[in-house]
């Protein structure tokens, strides 16, 4: 072999090496702690992640505080009208459990709104969430954009299964006793229950934030979820600062399983743009999920959503330890980075301008 053969394959090596680093999947990881409502075996959490370049990513969500056994249903969301924005689902599986997918086409872009539901299934602790998939689909790897997306897991907490016999047994020995002081416990509990609802009122603690629009491309994006642990109806606002004009797309999606997770959906405005919420859909086996959507539409910044509904079924308003939450996408592309009508028009009388010279040219040539 000679040198030049050995100079052209040690060449051709290292740019196959480079290309492989290149288009190896971006990782991440996060821990993300339970929060935990007035009943300790229920809780919950939202959680989020911002993609500022295109290529494949593995994430992985680690969630602590629980280390035993619990009932579980989880979503994940993104909504992207371009390129820049797209989050393309492969898959994700917690603990083994793979989530399902729906993927839905709107505006006439491809999979703008991509759903992933994980029904109730019961799972032993710790958890850890990996999901798979593509950012900026159809962009070069390594390419600058602002692809997001959010999620939220519900856990309710529940015996060892070695240990349910001996429940089952306990239950029996004391029926008897529980049966003599059933009338006595009835009142009482009625009044406590009297007592609490006075004491917490009628509405569900509102969720207030102000959120940071993050990204590396020409846009940006942000990813909001909320939490409600007590049942009644709330008025969440979520505030994104931006100056200028955007093209804006946003989402939302609610996954339940149960009343103390259901939140319901009654309106949902950006800047007084309406949120169009869709209707209630499910997978047959006890879990549903509830979505809302805005397509792209020109808005002027500053951007205030602001999401009306009730938390908790049809439990009564004040009722305590429930874990119901939802999340989102928030999408911003800068008007500055689409042209003007005027812009266009200049564009295309460059064009005929060109092309008029080049038939001159051409009548001119012997």
């Amino acid at each position: 072999m000679t040198f030049t053969t050995r100079l052209l394959a040690a060449f051709a090596l290292t740019a196959a090496g480079l290309t492989a680093a290149v288009a190896a999947p971006v990782t991440a990881q996060q821990s993300v702690a339970l929060q935990q409502g007035s009943n300790a075996d229920t809780k919950t959490a939202g959680f989020s992640i911002v993609h500022s370049v295109a290529g494949e990513f593995i994430d992985t969500f680690v969630f602590s505080d629980i280390e035993r056994w619990g009932v579980v249903n989880a979503s994940l969301t993104t909504i992207g009208m371009s390129t820049a924005f797209d989050i393309n689902f492969v898959s994700a599986v917690l603990n083994g459990a793979t989530y399902s997918f729906t993927r839905t086409t709107m505006g006439g872009y491809r999979n703008a709104l991509e759903i992933a539901a994980l029904p109730d299934i019961r799972l032993s602790g710790p958890l850890v969430l990996t999901v798979r998939g593509y950012a900026g689909q159809g962009l070069t790897a390594g390419t600058p954009i602002s692809a997001s997306y959010s999620g939220t897991i519900n856990v309710t907490q529940v015996p060892e299964p070695g240990t349910l016999a001996l429940a089952v047994l306990a239950l029996l020995g004391v029926s008897l006793i529980v049966a003599r002081r059933r009338a006595a416990l009835a009142r009482t509990g009625a009044a406590a229950a009297l007592l609490a609802m006075a004491a917490t009122g009628a509405q569900a603690a509102n969720w207030d934030q102000d959120i940071a629009l993050g990204g590396a491309g020409a846009g940006l994006t942000a990813a909001p979820f909320a939490i409600h642990t007590e049942a009644g109806s709330f008025v969440d606002t979520f505030r994104f600062t931006f100056t200028g004009t955007g093209w804006v797309d946003a989402s939302l999606i609610t996954v339940y399983a149960g009343q103390n997770q259901q939140i319901s959906f009654t309106e949902a405005t950006l800047n007084g743009r309406s949120l169009g919420v869709g209707s209630i859909e499910g997978d047959g086996a006890g879990t549903n999920w509830i979505s809302a959507s805005l397509p792209r539409q020109l808005v002027p910044g500053d951007y205030t959503l602001v999401i009306k509904g009730y938390a908790g079924g049809n439990l009564a308003a004040g009722t305590t330890g429930i874990s119901a939450s939802y999340s989102g996408t928030f999408n911003v592309l800068p008007a500055s980075a689409v042209p003007e009508p005027q812009g266009y028009a200049m564009f295309l009388g460059g064009l005929a301008l060109m092309a008029f010279m080049l038939s001159k040219r051409r009548q001119r040539q012997p």
